[in-house]
This record gives C-alpha cells, sequence and structure tokens, in this order.
C-alpha cells in the first residue's frame, strides 16, 4: 500500500479520537478481548454486545465489573442499544454517564447504594440497587411496552 493510502485511513480515524476525547473517555485496548473504556472520574467500563460474537467475547470479562447491566425491550427481550444512562449515589450525585449504552453494559462502581436512570426512546425506566464489593450485581432493564417482534410471540 502507498504512503498516501495510509495517510487517508488515519485521517478517517481522527474525528473519532476527537469525539471520545470529547466525551472524556480514553481508550485501553487488550490484544486479548474487547477494550475497556474509563470515565473521567476512572470509572472503568465496557459496553457493546451487539450480536453474537461480541457478546461471547464480553462475557468473561463480567465477573471483573460490579454492575452488570443488559437493555431489552418487548415480551422477547430483543437486545436494544443507544440507551442513555445515567447513574447517581446514595446523595443523588451523578457518578456515572454514557449516552450510548448497550446492550450490554459492565461497570465498575464502589461499593454503595445507587439509583439507575435509562432512557429508550424516551421512555425512562428507574432501578435502585445496591452494590457490594464481592458479589457483582446482574441488572435486566427492559421496556415492556410492546415492539413489532412481539407479535412473533405465541401467548
Amino acid at each position: 500500500m502507498k504512503a498516501g493510502c495510509h495517510m487517508k485511513h488515519l485521517t478517517k480515524l481522527y474525528p473519532l479520537v476527537a469525539f471520545l476525547i470529547a466525551l472524556g473517555y480514553s481508550l485501553t485496548a487488550h490484544a486479548d478481548g474487547p477494550k475497556m473504556l474509563y470515565t473521567e472520574s476512572k470509572i472503568r467500563f465496557m459496553s457493546g454486545g451487539i450480536g453474537h460474537d461480541e457478546v461471547l467475547e464480553m462475557r468473561p470479562f463480567a465477573k471483573n465489573y460490579t454492575l452488570n447491566l443488559l437493555f431489552s425491550e418487548g415480551k422477547i427481550g430483543r437486545a436494544v442499544t443507544d440507551i442513555y444512562l445515567t447513574i447517581y449515589n446514595a446523595q443523588d450525585e451523578q457518578v456515572f454517564k454514557l449516552k450510548s449504552a448497550g446492550p450490554l453494559l459492565y461497570i465498575n462502581l464502589p461499593a454503595g447504594n445507587y439509583t439507575i436512570s435509562a432512557i429508550n426512546h424516551g421512555m425512562k425506566l428507574r432501578h435502585k440497587l445496591n452494590i457490594e464489593d464481592s458479589t457483582p450485581q446482574k441488572v435486566i432493564l427492559n421496556w415492556k411496552d410492546k415492539v413489532e417482534e412481539d407479535d412473533l410471540v405465541r401467548e
């Protein structure tokens, strides 16, 4: 490949890197797994799970995070993405925010009481939980409103 071709591909990456920096995230790549992200306050998280291969790639990392979230909708629990998520501590202070999460989101929160606020297509769900150091919490947030795929489910 010519040197000019390499530059052409690299310049396409600059907007993505600038976008991530603007959001306050930095990427840490792992040769043997998915990318882990960090907020400005150093909370480690991993978001993804689009497609079977990505779910399988992420699954072994779940035990390394204190909170494992799954976002779904409808009776059949179709996985959803682009969830606007905010997490508040017991003092109602925002400790985590992500504008496009899911369908899997692993977060390493310190022990404590939290309230999750998640928005999917303008519909908000709230969930309260207690994080303990030793056991990861697994939470499924499901928007139960009927979706097209529900018509395929036999009752």
